[in-house]
């Protein structure tokens, strides 16, 4: 289907009572979410539509943003100077390049995703920045993934590499084995290296105010998982204080107090021994 052919209505209050038709991608949507300008108009209306029924979903989706840049900073802080981002996204600044490569010139940062549109747009983003690469793999697939060139040059370094996870993993069902893909992934790293997760939670409630028809159809391609099933996904790792914890509780910035710690969206980062 040829979304750009897709004809729409205006998105008011008034007229959205259904999610817009069209074949709207959540890569996409997302990128509407946190400010981007990727999506493609189907998007945009899904997004917008979204923000009107469950406000809480785009606070959350924010929330992962502003931990993601808070993760990288953290790290970077830490020696950590290497980054393999995994279901990347459309890039929208800060990125994990912009952030890692200020801290650390010298050092690398490679994206992967399996969207060839975010693919074009990260290579155009990042071309002519040293240190900088994409690949396009499947998260479900992490052998393969591992097997890229520029992936295999970081693990192969033998230095810390900082593996990133941001609301990718709520993607996976789990007849694709999330665990499993995780374990491969942290077995890969070396000692001293990193995990960095967020996902969406399934144990804590969303506020009356978000319509629980539009949150089961925006969950439609994600799957929620509890606190305990996040956390399994560092397996042996030492987490790093305050553990698994909503987003905004997870090394809040200074002056800020993780106030909307009731966002149904978890983070954690933990170290490879």
């Amino acid at each position: 289907m040829d979304r750009r052919g897709e004809a729409r209505r205006a998105m008011t209050i008034d007229n959205v009572t259904q999610r817009p038709a069209g074949g709207s991608e959540s890569a996409r949507v997302y990128d509407y979410f946190i400010g981007g300008d990727s999506g493609l108009e189907a998007d945009r209306s899904a997004g917008a539509w979204i923000r009107l029924q469950a406000p809480d979903l785009l606070a959350a989706m924010q929330e992962n943003r502003f931990f993601l840049s808070r993760a990288v900073r953290w790290l970077s802080r830490q020696g950590v100077d290497q980054f393999i981002d995994i279901g990347s996204g459309f890039p929208v600044s800060p990125n994990t390049h912009e952030i890692a490569l200020s801290a650390s010139p010298s050092g690398s940062v490679v994206y992967c995703d399996v969207d060839h549109a975010v693919g074009q747009r990260t290579r155009a983003l990042i071309a002519g920045t040293k240190g900088a690469d994409f690949v396009q793999a499947d998260i479900q697939n992490p052998e393969e993934l591992l097997a890229q060139p520029a992936i295999q040059k970081l693990i192969r370094s033998g230095r810390p590499v900082a593996c990133v996870l941001a609301a990718v993993l709520h993607f996976v069902p789990e007849d694709a084995d999330p665990e499993g893909i995780t374990a491969v992934l942290r077995e890969s790293l070396p000692s001293g290296s990193y995990l960095v997760v967020s996902h969406i939670a399934g144990d804590i409630p969303w506020a009356d105010r978000n319509n629980a028809e539009t949150l089961e159809r925006a969950f439609e391609d994600m799957y929620p998982r509890t606190r305990a099933q996040v956390t399994e996904f560092f397996g042996d790792f030492e987490l790093v204080a305050p553990g698994v914890v909503p987003a905004a509780r997870w090394q809040p910035a200074e002056g800020m107090s993780g106030e909307q710690s009731d966002l149904a969206i978890y983070a954690g980062v933990g170290r490879k021994a």
